[in-house]
This record gives structure tokens, C-alpha cells and sequence, in this order.
């Protein structure tokens, strides 16, 4: 799977990431607007955090990743993976998933700077 990235919910911005540092962010998976798991952290370019120390990353466990893809591409947009910037972080999870990237999280000129979080 190559790089893949969100739009927040919130302030309508992609969550940007070079692989390895990436916009501090919280990511939730949802079923039917309800939330099944939540993740924090920096944003991956993966659909996932790193761990606090940036040499891995947190899975996602809910259920098995290919369900994962196929529910945030399926017909109904309550369900799947959404993302809010903490800068933009409210204190409420979105109820609809968020819209791909699509510049896969590498900003509109292809590059990453780094310096977004």
C-alpha cells in the first residue's frame, strides 16, 4: 500500500506526514457514526500514528486492516477512518469519516515540510 492521507474534519486541511515525522493528529475508526477505536499521535503517511519514540507504529485492532479499507470506502460515510487535527481538536470525534488526500498527505507541491505540527 503506498501513502494515503485524510482531510481533517474540522478545518478541512490535509493531515500531512513524510514517513517519518507527520502533523499531530487523532484518527478514529467508525461503524454507523459510532466509535469502534481511536489512535493518537503523529500521522504515519499509513492510516496510523508512530509510536511515541517514531521507530513504529500503532495498529489498528478493531478489526483486520482489509475489513478496515473496505468499510472507508464502502457506501455508507458514517463508517470508516476519520481524522481531526489536535490543533483543531474540540473535545468531540467526527461522526462521518474524512475524505482522502489527494496529495496522500504530501502538501499541494509534493513536499512535506515538516513543519505543519
Amino acid at each position: 500500500m503506498g501513502c494515503s492521507s485524510f482531510m481533517c474534519n474540522v478545518c478541512g486541511e490535509a493531515v500531512l506526514s513524510d514517513s517519518q515525522s507527520g502533523d499531530l493528529v487523532r484518527l478514529f475508526f467508525l461503524e454507523r457514526g459510532e466509535v469502534k477505536e481511536k489512535m493518537q499521535g503523529q500521522y504515519d503517511s499509513y492510516c496510523r500514528v508512530f509510536t511515541e519514540d517514531l521507530k513504529g507504529c500503532i495498529e489498528w485492532t478493531h478489526k483486520p486492516w482489509p475489513e478496515m479499507v473496505d468499510d472507508h470506502y464502502g457506501p455508507d460515510k458514517s463508517t470508516g477512518l476519520a481524522a481531526i487535527h489536535e490543533k483543531c481538536w474540540r473535545g468531540e470525534a467526527s461522526r462521518e469519516r474524512s475524505e482522502d488526500d489527494p496529495n496522500q498527505g504530501w502538501g499541494e507541491d509534493g513536499e512535506y515540510d515538516g513543519e505543519t505540527w
